[in-house]
């Protein structure tokens, strides 16, 4: 939701609140006023007509003041001791030949030895009139009032927000592997003349610290490569000398594994490097189903080697958008650590649908637990062939591309599920 959105919708039910609780109030305001009005001349009708019969010896039993009011009088035998009261009542109105709304005050009082039932009643259609048309115009000034504030809102809210767009459409523009200068638009609001300052100094950091950051994996990974083939090679040579003992021979090739071990480390601490820099854009089209029978071809010779049965279970051929680079990693390395981590005579089952692969394998139990498995450096068992980055690998490219993986150990069964 936008802010201005969000904010509108505040103080439009604040607004709204406020306004209810005023028209309410209003309403009711007004009605009290007039009632009393009303009260104060049915009062004053009261004395005047007690007054009237003292000054006169007869009446008529009942006759208008006003259209629409009226004053009933009735003689009783005795005194009816009727306090006075006021009351809102419905009558029979022969002029607008209806039912209308009337206000009535009714009481008894003796005259000249003679007792009296009085009943004064003034109709209330003036009043509703009046309520009726003060609560329309409160309307109409609520409603214009309402619409005023939102198109002004829109209106003054767009104009002072159009510098933040502008700082936003270039922060969304900007790519830290060829950064521009950012040129953010004058601005008076000081709030936005600050947040372009921060950002300004923070993209120029982030640029300096990426170039760095390449700078530095790009020639680490340099000279680190070239003493590793040197130590590679002379370990080769010197494994050659026939004068060498067999317990020679044994400490270096525990060393030239080592090395070969500090090489694959170094290859895949770059790789992670890369990925975190977002440097492998650009991507491919990858026929699963057809990739990963590929490369079960290319490790034939290691299952031979430990008798495993590979089974397919192709319920789906789904086509993703992936960096050929990264993709060789991700299926790479889940392949040969299910052979890696496998038994002899085990198994490995590969199942495949348009929303996930399932890889399982036969294997030892787990030395680690299972949260931990996609960690870097987290490895099960002393293997001086792995670096323990295998999965980390894995893990960071599954994410990169917003996949999902999840692992599973059931007995003897590893299971590692990938949901694209």
């Amino acid at each position: 939701m936008k802010l201005l959105s969000l904010s509108n919708r505040y103080y439009f039910t604040g607004l709204f609140i406020v306004s209810l609780i005023g028209g309410l109030s209003s309403y009711f305001v007004i009605r009290h006023t007039v009632n009393s009005e009303f009260n104060d001349k049915l009062f004053a009708a009261k004395e005047e007509l007690v007054d009237e019969l003292y000054r006169h010896d007869e009446l008529l039993s009942s006759y208008s003041l006003n259209i629409g009011d009226n004053i009933v009088i009735q003689k009783v035998d005795r005194d009816p001791k009727i306090q006075t009261f006021i009351k809102d009542t419905i009558l029979f109105n022969e002029y607008q030949n209806e039912e209308m709304n009337y206000r009535q005050i009714t009481f008894s009082d003796k005259v000249k030895d003679t007792f009296y039932v009085f009943s004064i009643t003034k109709s209330l259609l003036s009043s509703e009139d009046l309520i009726r048309g003060v609560t329309q115009v409160i309307t109409l000034i609520t409603a214009l009032f309402f619409i005023t504030m939102l198109v002004l809102s829109n209106i003054v809210s767009q104009r002072i927000w159009v510098p933040f767009y502008n700082t936003l459409s270039q922060i969304k523009d900007f790519n830290v592997k060829k950064p521009k200068p950012l040129s953010f638009s004058e601005t008076k609001i000081l709030e936005f003349r600050e947040l372009n300052s921060t950002l300004e100094l923070m993209t120029n950091q982030v640029a300096k610290d990426y170039k760095n950051l390449k700078e530095y994996t790009e020639n680490t990974s340099h000279e680190i490569q070239t003493p590793l083939a040197i130590i590679k090679n002379k370990m080769e040579l010197l494994m050659q000398d026939k004068n060498l003992s067999e317990q020679q021979i044994s400490i270096l090739g525990q060393v030239y594994e080592s090395t070969g071990r500090l090489s694959k480390l170094k290859d895949n601490l770059s790789l992670l490097s890369k990925i975190d820099n977002n440097q492998f854009i650009d991507t491919t089209k990858l026929i699963v189903a057809e990739y990963l029978k590929k490369k079960i071809g290319k490790v034939k010779e290691l299952l031979d080697i430990k008798n495993i049965e590979v089974t397919y279970d192709f319920k789906g051929n789904p086509v993703i958008e992936i960096n050929e680079t990264m993709a060789y990693v991700l299926f790479n390395n889940l392949i040969s650590n299910a052979i890696k981590h496998n038994i002899e005579s085990g198994k490995l089952v590969l199942t495949l649908t348009n929303e996930y692969f399932e890889i399982k394998n036969t294997g030892e139990p787990l030395e680690i637990p299972e949260e931990q498995l996609f960690g870097r450096f987290k490895k099960s068992g002393n293997r001086p062939d792995s670096s323990g980055l295998g999965l980390s690998l894995v893990y960071r490219i599954v994410d990169y591309y917003d996949f999902s993986i999840s692992y599973k150990n059931t007995d003897i069964w590893h299971k590692i599920t990938l949901k694209f």
